[in-house]
């Protein structure tokens, strides 16, 4: 009787714990799917959109980046330190600007020269001092906004053609995970500074994200793939890029489509993970659901219980898209890599197992000799890979990222 008492007492622990377990997961992370988002972004010929975007100096001295917005309007982006917000158009002329890390709004006006070229911007800040922008006549790089197809999917993008005499090599963006567009200040921080050093760029609005068709929560890996190899086939076919030093950037949970991407294409001359990890996508929720589980304050011998318990969760609010995705593995496609690697992390990454990551890239070396794969840990960075409390990507990184990719792509 008394061993069944003992039984009893347990499995009734059991059920308690792991009730509690189950209520700590609602309380972390809400049973709420991740449903398709409505886009309805209406016409927007009325606002010249198109004359505006372009580099300006304002009357501080920092060069402003006036680009496309995914949802419309336009961005005014710094990066200098890292600060933007939209400029939403009220007329061809008048727009109003919303600071992304502010509650101020200002009102902005765009000037003409007498042949009706855009020649400048203003506006008064939250004191009432009145600002000025000149558009740069001799930009460091070009912009455009440009659309192009991926087995039926419309994508849209930025693309940015350094002022510098070509041939240029070329860059693709491949998206972190769920929503994500090119708006994104990191995104156009690393975009900004690759073109300011001789590199164009393609920088899309993920599938199902801001203007690019198609839908993120049912796509797989391989679709993020072939997604990229059409941007791929876009830029080489853009004047002035060189296609035979075309390659990618992904960054974060883009870090696991470049090997693919590069498997399926020779197209693909080299690779660039930005706090990508090489494990599989399941022990890298795992590692983060930990981190997040100790900053929360739950005990170190409850987390393997607990984490689990939260990564279901996260599975169910994914949904189909999890079911797609969460086993794959990439090892065996950096063990098929041709081209040349650039592995950039961030040695505090709360999101990314570091370590773990860096044991599958060397088991890809030790079984794949002729693997070309550089490593860099940036020593008090996270995911963000940024320097101390400084917003934005730290300048060493970007540096190497430009001088690697010159490196790998002169002598082609």
């Amino acid at each position: 009787m008394r061993k069944f008492l003992r039984i009893a007492f347990i499995v009734a622990g059991a059920v308690v714990l792991l009730g509690l377990l189950a209520l700590l997961a609602a309380a972390l992370i809400p049973f709420d799917p991740i449903r398709p988002e409505t886009r309805n972004i209406p016409d927007q010929s009325p606002f010249k959109l198109d004359e505006k975007a372009g580099l300006y100096l304002a009357d501080d001295g920092h060069e402003l980046m006036v680009t496309w917005g995914s949802y419309g309007g336009l961005t005014v982006n710094d990066f200098h330190p890292l600060a933007g917000g939209d400029l939403v158009p009220a007329s061809a002329d008048e727009f109003t600007w919303k600071p992304y890390a502010a509650k101020e709004e200002y009102r902005v006006s765009f000037a003409h020269d007498a042949a009706g070229v855009v020649t400048g911007m203003r506006w008064h800040d939250a004191a009432g001092r009145e600002h000025a922008a000149a558009k740069r006549p001799d930009p460091a790089y070009g912009q455009a906004e440009v659309r192009w197809r991926s087995e039926g999917v419309e994508l849209v993008g930025l693309l940015l053609s350094p002022s510098a005499p070509g041939p240029w090599p070329g860059v693709v963006f491949v998206h972190g995970s769920g929503r994500s567009i090119r708006d994104y200040l990191y995104y156009l921080q690393t975009a900004d500074f690759l073109a300011r050093s001789g590199c164009a760029v393609l920088l899309p609005d993920k599938r199902g994200c801001g203007k690019s068709g198609g839908e993120w929560l049912t796509s797989t890996f391989a679709d993020y793939a072939r997604d990229a190899l059409a941007g791929i086939d876009l830029l080489a076919a853009t004047g002035g890029v060189d296609p035979e030093r075309v390659g990618l950037v992904g960054v974060s949970q883009g870090g696991w489509v470049l090997p693919l991407a590069a498997s399926l294409s020779e197209k693909v001359r080299f690779i660039v993970l930005s706090s990508g990890s090489a494990t599989v996508l399941d022990d890298t929720m795992r590692y983060e659901n930990e981190c997040n589980l100790r900053d929360a304050g739950v005990p170190r011998w409850l987390l393997p219980l607990a984490a689990p318990a939260i990564a279901a969760q996260i599975r169910r609010n994914h949904g189909e898209f999890w079911k797609l995705n969460g086993r794959f593995d990439p090892l065996p496609y950096w063990l098929e890599l041709r081209v040349p690697a650039l592995v950039l992390n961030g040695e505090k990454d709360r999101n990314v197992p570091v370590r773990r990551s860096l044991a599958v890239l060397e088991e890809a070396r030790r079984r794949n000799p002729g693997a070309d794969i550089t490593v860099k840990v940036f020593a008090g960075s996270g995911h963000g890979l940024e320097e101390g409390d400084q917003a934005g990507i730290r300048r060493d990184c970007l540096q190497l990222m430009a001088d690697w990719i010159k490196q790998k792509t002169e002598n082609k």
